[in-house]
């Protein structure tokens, strides 16, 4: 069962009229419509808004535009996704959708151009198309973006429910070469050389995430037990591999979109953190799930604690490692699996402060999730696996 693809009625309000009014006015919106004979808004109620209901950062939309059941080419419509900056943010630099927006540009054009060379698409990395971006702030309050929906599959549950374990060891390959993918993508040639600062990734994030969680402490309190955690993480940042590519920023399996019916991935979604970074982060992200107990234990989100992966198809933690270092001759697995730990740790530092800003946005009233209470309570579970690690 998924249902990462549910959406509810909307819970942070959307002025309908003045965002059909500025999607007529563009023509990639347009273009699209027009495509498909659709009509350009000429009445309201060709724009119907529903709210994803999973998501955690950034609200989300469906956006189904349909025309008059009486037209005389039949009933039609199209379905496309809205992401939309909080109308309030506790840091500058967090939500960054304009980052989203270029990365997913970038990613396009670099599809492109595996296509028109040997038609060799097993490089290619599967992502939404990016349709149109708005600044203006006034129009729904905040920046947001248009993007193309893809039905698919998208699992809140890592241990892939519905699926034959056949399936899972094809579904996490698949995840695994996607992202092998993103590493290897010569992201200097697309647009993206000045995407981000190459070299002391690590150290420069420990910095950034200290002052988002210093802003966020400011309502709800600090993150107990975070500072030694932080001066342990920095005393071994130095030595750490400190790899250079693009990465994601939260690759993981519910960030996926699956085929309808096959174990492959057809979209790969919220790159809001991407950045120029150290890979061993995003194979980290994703190992992650090995960590949070599963969907049963009620916090919103789901890992594989706790379950007896044998003859269910899902790879151990070292056999991920092993998979992924396969598929990416760039990195060495004896040093991946050194550093394990290390990078593991930093991430359960990372989200432990994303998990203290959904609490800081569901105290303001603003949570874009409908879980984020729940994930609140996995605050202090992320602190104690961080100083595990580290010991």
């Amino acid at each position: 069962m998924s249902s990462g693809q549910d959406t509810t009625s909307v819970r942070q309000k959307v002025d309908v009229e003045a965002l059909s009014k500025w999607m007529s006015s563009q023509k990639s919106i347009s273009a699209i419509l027009s495509s498909r004979d659709l009509p350009l808004f000429r009445e309201s109620n060709h724009l119907t808004v529903r709210q994803f209901g999973f998501g955690q950062s950034n609200p989300t939309y469906l956006l189904t535009v349909a025309s008059n059941a009486s037209d005389s080419n039949g009933y039609k419509k199209i379905k496309l996704v809205l992401r939309k900056k909080p109308d309030k943010v506790a840091h500058s630099s967090a939500h960054a959708l304009h980052r989203e927006f270029r990365v997913l540009k970038s990613i396009e054009q670099y599809n492109a151009s595996l296509s028109k060379g040997s038609g060799n698409n097993d490089k290619s990395i599967p992502v939404p198309q990016p349709i149109a971006y708005c600044t203006k702030k006034e129009i729904l309050g905040a920046e947001f973006y248009i993007m193309e929906y893809i039905q698919g599959r998208i699992f809140v549950d890592p241990s892939l429910p519905g699926m034959n374990p056949s399936e899972r060891v094809s579904a996490y390959t698949d995840a695994v070469r996607i992202l092998a993918n993103i590493h290897t993508m010569p992201f200097e040639k697309y647009g993206l050389e000045t995407f981000g600062r190459r070299g002391n990734y690590i150290s420069r994030q420990i910095s950034r995430l200290s002052s988002v969680a210093d802003l966020q402490a400011k309502t709800i309190g600090p993150i107990e037990g975070f500072d030694d955690i932080k001066t342990k993480l920095e005393h071994a940042a130095g030595e750490c591999p400190d790899c250079v590519s693009l990465i994601h920023g939260d690759f993981k399996m519910d960030n996926l979109i699956f085929h309808p019916t096959e174990p492959r991935v057809i979209g790969v979604l919220d790159w809001e953190l991407s950045t120029i970074g150290d890979s061993n982060c995003d194979l980290a992200n994703l190992s992650m799930m090995y960590f949070f107990p599963g969907l049963k234990a009620g916090f919103g989100i789901a890992g594989l604690a706790g379950i007896d992966l044998k003859g269910t198809g899902i790879p151990s933690r070292h056999e991920l490692i092993s998979i992924y270092s396969s598929m990416n001759k760039q990195l060495d697995r004896n040093e991946i699996m050194a550093w394990r730990g290390f990078y593991l740790a930093f991430l359960f530092f990372k989200n432990s402060v994303i998990i203290h800003g959904v609490k800081q946005r569901a105290s303001l009233g603003v949570a874009s999730s409908a879980m984020a209470e729940k994930v609140g309570t996995l605050l202090p579970i992320c602190v104690c696996i961080a100083r595990k690690l580290l010991h």
